[in-house]
């Protein structure tokens, strides 16, 4: 089943300055960067009356956790992939977490999943997302069965660059489409994600959507 299966589971860094377009960063000496601090991460995650306007149900909030999701795949270069908030890709070295998930009850035609990670600074923001990326491309291709559970899925991993990793996860062996797509971004000492399931390529527009709009909370928290 599509939802138990989830269920289971359950940029680069600027030194300088930046102003904020499009929930990217554009070079601007005048200003200087502010670190998020630990208890900012709510300010960065996205909420269900916010989500049911990006996804276009209503959803409601089935796993809160301030702990990054333990877990390794059958294939461990997909470890880190598996969902929104793992620990094979945030580590453990953060000073602020928090991992949500969304469901829409009992359809179970969607499972939304948002994650941030607040780290001591940008460096240590860097270099996690560096180990977390590192072995991702490994996991293009790659059919694997889920960290601690039995579904089984095929990895597509598009785009790994120096502040943005972005991937799905299509659901093999039933007889209906279920993807998910997921997507991270390093934004100062802060690394965001989210994660989008549905039985279409919707899941797509809604996690950069998403990351989008965290990543301009950032940098709004920023100082910018």
């Amino acid at each position: 089943m599509r939802l138990p299966a989830l269920l289971g589971l359950v940029a680069v860094a600027l030194a300088g300055c930046a102003q904020t377009v499009a929930g990217s960063a554009v070079s601007n000496p005048a200003q200087a960067i502010t670190p998020l601090r630990a208890d900012d991460t709510d300010q960065v995650l996205i909420s269900a009356s916010q989500l049911r306007d990006i996804v276009g149900v209503k959803l409601q909030t089935d796993a809160d956790q301030a702990r990054p999701i333990p877990g390794t795949s059958a294939v461990p270069a997909c470890s880190a992939l598996d969902a929104a908030g793992m620990q094979a890709f945030l580590g453990d070295r953060w000073s602020g977490f928090h991992v949500l998930l969304f469901t829409d009850g009992d359809k179970h035609d969607h499972v939304v999943a948002e994650a941030v990670a607040v780290y001591p600074d940008a460096r240590s923001a860097t270099t996690q997302f560096s180990s977390g990326t590192n072995s991702a491309k490994a996991c293009d291709g790659q059919r694997a069965l889920s960290a601690g559970g039995d579904a089984a899925w095929k990895f597509t991993v598009p785009e790994i660059n120096a502040d943005t990793v972005r991937w799905s996860k299509h659901q093999i062996g039933i007889p209906f489409d279920w993807t998910c797509y997921g997507e991270a971004r390093l934004r100062n000492n802060a690394i965001v994600q989210a994660m989008a399931c549905q039985g279409d390529d919707g899941g797509q527009v809604t996690v950069t959507t998403m990351t989008d709009r965290m990543s301009a909370s950032v940098w709004e928290l920023s100082g910018h």
